[in-house]
């Protein structure tokens, strides 16, 4: 009974694993066909969609990981286990990382353009005001 358990273990622990990397696979290839297409676009945001979809999918990659660790055999496996999963968080910390500083950037540009859009209004204003005044004043 024990044996049936622990090969339906080792089963569930593979296939799991296996599901979770194709996910992020699919992630990946659905991240670059999107990149591609607003490369096409020539949208200037298009490293933060692909720093987005990079991170899902390391998650992804990096779960499925965690997972083979069940059934880990000896000390070889959990050292090389051990060193992907470490290898993952380095780089999934580094793609969340791009991710905040390319958002951040994002904001402060979209406010750069706001102020400049409030500036221009402003300015539209009073030269509107200017002339108001000029065709008020008296004729001579």
């Amino acid at each position: 009974m024990e044996e049936i358990l622990h090969h339906l273990l080792h089963e569930v622990v593979t296939y799991s694993a296996m599901g979770f990397e194709w996910i992020g696979v699919i992630i990946v290839a659905i991240s670059g066909v999107r990149g591609v297409i607003e490369l096409f676009k020539k949208n200037p945001d298009i490293d933060l969609h692909l720093s987005q979809g990079m991170a899902v999918a390391l998650q992804f990659m990096l779960c499925a990981e965690i997972v083979k660790l069940i059934t880990i055999g000896d000390l070889t496996d959990i050292i090389l286990v051990l060193g992907i999963v470490v290898l993952h968080i380095a780089i999934t910390l580094l793609v969340a990382y791009e991710l905040k500083h390319k958002k951040h950037e994002r904001h402060e540009r979209h406010e750069y353009r706001e102020k400049k859009l409030h500036e221009q209004q402003i300015h539209a204003q009073q030269l509107e005001g200017q002339g108001a005044k000029a065709s008020d004043a008296p004729k001579e």
